[in-house]
């Protein structure tokens, strides 16, 4: 009984023992062997032979490499094809295909984009940043010896792409993320502050400061393109806008007086002008009515004048002709003038009698009139 037990142990231990696989272990030849095995016969090859093998991935690699020359072209970008580094063309907007490194190369560029160049500072690239004042570049000189600190922005595009590449070796602008190169990096940092300390050097400090900002960055501006146009650069400069134009920090506070004095000056002037533009129609017009007023009184002055004369030589002329009647005529008119404004009294033999008019007032100085009618 014992023994049985014992079989069924051995028989379940048996029973319930896991299988057991036999590692094994593929070597290179039955790896290639296997894959000659898979591969298709091709017309011509060996069917899954090395040879073949090696043919099917030369063709995935030339098709692979030949992908690679596809490139897009966008509205705003020019693209310049070379051969082996020699410039064999030019390609605009699109999808194109030419041959890929090391075969060929293709450099795509915004050519239609206002790009910018800070000289003086550099802002932060977030826009946000205060601004870096770089003094080696914004300090210069002006005519009467003095120093002023000038920050100027620089907006200018691509004219020529051939030119923009292949005629200036720059080392680039690390700063703006400029490669060497392409000559809107120290060499158009260059061209813009020599041009600005040319500008700078021929006027007085205190017309760079006011007055003459605006006919700084018009010649800046000229003298940028003309010497961007003698080195072939392909950059067209399309602005300067003077940001701050600034004296040393030690004389800035008396610089600012002297601009706050010119202002006092220019606003006083402005002013009187006004006062003078208000007041001087007015008293034109005053001068202009007395003037008239004067011409009247002379013309009516004159033409009195000469009517009294007139009237006199008459008068002397009836005289002449007539001396007894006109000494008459004379003495009545006087009488006729002076007796409407007199009390009258008339004498006779029986006494003074009143001289009562018909009308008008009696009041006034007495006139004793004689019986015989004279005074």
């Amino acid at each position: 009984m014992a023994a049985s037990t014992e079989d069924t142990r051995v028989a379940d231990n048996k029973m319930y023992r896991p299988p057991q696989q036999e590692e094994t272990q593929l070597s290179f030849d039955e790896i290639i062997e296997r894959l000659r095995a898979s591969l298709p016969k091709l017309p011509g090859i060996g069917g899954g032979s090395l040879f073949g093998i090696i043919f099917l991935v030369m063709i995935v690699i030339a098709i692979v490499w030949a992908g690679t020359g596809f490139y897009t072209v966008g509205p705003d970008e020019q693209a310049v094809l070379r051969f082996f580094g020699k410039k064999s063309g030019t390609a605009s907007g699109g999808l194109h295909w030419y041959y890929p490194a090391p075969i060929g190369k293709r450099n795509v560029v915004a050519v239609t984009t206002t790009r910018r160049l800070e000289l003086g500072f550099r802002s932060g690239a977030d826009g946000f940043t205060v601004a870096q004042s770089v003094t080696n570049e914004s300090l210069m000189i002006t005519k009467d010896v003095n120093i002023v600190d000038v920050q100027a922005v620089v907006q200018y595009k691509i004219s020529n792409l051939t030119d923009f590449l292949f005629n200036v070796d720059d080392p680039g602008d690390a700063d703006r993320g400029i490669p060497a190169g392409q000559p809107d990096g120290r060499t158009l940092r260059d061209i813009a502050e020599s041009a600005l300390r040319q500008v700078v050097g021929s006027r007085n400090i205190d017309d760079v400061l006011t007055t003459e900002k605006e006919q700084v960055q018009t010649e800046v501006l000229l003298i940028m393109r003309q010497l961007a146009k003698d080195y072939e650069s392909g950059i067209d400069v399309l602005q300067v806008l003077l940001q701050n134009v600034n004296p040393p920090l030690e004389v800035q506070s008396a610089f600012e007086d002297v601009v706050r004095a010119r202002e006092d000056k220019e606003r006083l002037i402005n002013l009187a002008e006004a006062y003078q533009a208000s007041e001087i129609p007015k008293a034109t017009g005053e001068a202009a009515k007395v003037t008239e007023a004067a011409r009247g009184f002379k013309t009516g002055r004159i033409a009195r004048a000469q009517g009294e004369a007139d009237g006199f030589e008459a008068i002397l002329e009836g005289y002449l002709l007539s001396p007894d009647v006109t000494r008459q005529r004379l003495y009545l008119e006087a009488m006729e003038e002076v007796l409407p404004g007199v009390t009258k009294f008339i004498l006779s033999d029986s006494g003074v009698l009143p001289f009562l008019p018909l009308s008008g007032s009696t009041s006034g100085a007495g006139t004793i009139i004689g019986a015989g009618g004279g005074q």
